[in-house]
Order: C-alpha cells, then sequence, then structure tokens
C-alpha cells in the first residue's frame, strides 16, 4: 500500500463534502489575504507554490502576474491549459528546487506545503529570501498542535484513505503546531506573524511580512 495513489487527482476533491469542511475556510482566508494585498492597485507579482489544480484562481484579484509552480507537471500544464491571462508563468519543479533560481515575488502563498518540506527552517529562509521588501505571505497547514487532526486522520481519513488504496501514514513528515509555524517563520526573520486556526482547528494559516 502506498502513501499517496494519485497526487495530483486528490486534488479534485478539495471543494467536495466532506473535505470542504477542510478547505473552504482555507480559501476564504487566502481570497481576504490576497484582496487587501492588491487593494492599492498596482499589479503584484504572485508566487504560488503547490498550485494544484488552483481551484481558487477565479477568486483572486484581477492586478496580479502569476508565476505557479508544482512537483507534478499535470497540475501546471492544466493551469497553463486554462488560458489566464495573470498567469505568466506554470512550470513543474523537483522537490529539491531552491526558490531563489525562480526570481523574487511581492505577494507568496503555498496552500497545504509546507508539511511536506523536510527542512522547513531553510525553506521559510528562501521564502524570505524570494519575498520583496514590504511584501506578504500565506501559507496554510494541517494543526498537529491540537489533538483533533491526529483523531481524525487515525480514523475517518484514514479508512478512506485505504478504501482508496493509499494510506496517509507519513503523508506530512513535517508536522506544525500553532507555536512550532509561529517560531519557524520569526527565526527565518519574518515580521508581523500570525498564525490561527481555522477549519474547526484542523488547520493552520499564517500571514506574515518582510520588512
Amino acid at each position: 500500500m502506498t502513501r499517496s495513489k494519485d497526487y495530483f487527482n486528490n486534488h479534485s476533491r478539495v471543494r467536495s463534502f466532506p473535505w470542504s469542511l477542510y478547505h473552504d475556510p482555507l480559501e476564504r482566508s487566502l481570497q481576504n489575504f490576497m484582496h487587501r494585498r492588491a487593494a492599492k492597485g498596482e499589479t503584484l507579482d504572485l508566487l504560488v507554490i503547490g498550485c494544484g489544480l488552483m481551484q481558487e484562481l477565479a477568486d483572486l484579484p484581477p492586478n496580479i502576474r502569476i508565476t505557479a509552480i508544482d512537483i507534478d507537471h499535470r497540475a501546471t500544464d492544466a493551469l497553463a491549459a486554462r488560458g489566464d491571462s495573470r498567469v505568466i508563468e506554470a512550470k513543474a519543479v523537483s522537490p529539491s528546487q531552491n526558490l531563489r533560481e525562480i526570481g523574487t515575488f511581492d505577494v507568496i502563498y503555498a496552500k497545504e506545503v509546507i508539511e511536506h518540506i523536510l527542512d522547513p527552517d531553510d525553506y521559510f529562509k528562501q521564502l524570505l529570501a524570494v519575498l520583496r521588501p514590504g511584501g506578504g505571505i500565506w501559507l496554510s497547514t494541517p494543526n498537529y498542535g491540537e489533538p483533533w487532526l491526529p483523531l481524525v486522520e487515525s480514523t475517518f481519513l484514514e479508512v478512506v484513505a485505504r478504501a482508496s488504496g493509499f494510506t496517509r501514514k507519513g503523508i506530512h513528515p513535517t508536522p506544525f503546531s500553532r507555536e512550532r509555524l509561529t517560531r519557524g517563520l520569526q527565526n527565518a526573520g519574518f515580521k508581523n506573524v500570525q498564525v490561527s486556526p481555522v477549519s474547526f482547528r484542523l488547520a493552520l494559516v499564517a500571514e506574515a511580512e518582510k520588512k
């Protein structure tokens, strides 16, 4: 039994019940963040890390230029095929890709990505390096700082996974609590770090800035 039967196809579930109970609050938080960052009207360069199917694309503000990356070329190919003029580049990268090679950006977001990163401290430093001064970052990740997510994962979610031919065990090698995520961002040099639980406290969302 494998950890993930098909990474790409799993993205199609996020807006269907009951998965939407987890993902809808994340998307609302992300939309709020993006529209606040874009409120001044100037065009912003946005880096989307782990774009997946990018269901949120239609809800993002118009004054952005999007560079989207993902480890699966099917995700970036599907995004490029949508023909959205805001997407200036969509490319597949390796998990070890150094973000500094991609460019610099006014805004960055990574939805459900950092729990898969084996060295998050270095990754946070890379994120800071490619964020322009005054820029903002938004992250989401499962909340392992409270008992509810491990309980749901070891029961309901594991049953669903096994019925689909894979297991969730070890799927998130770097679990985050609210304290660990806050400390990691602050230690990397981010300012105005705010981390909050959402989605029935099953997930965390973080916002931070580069001064």
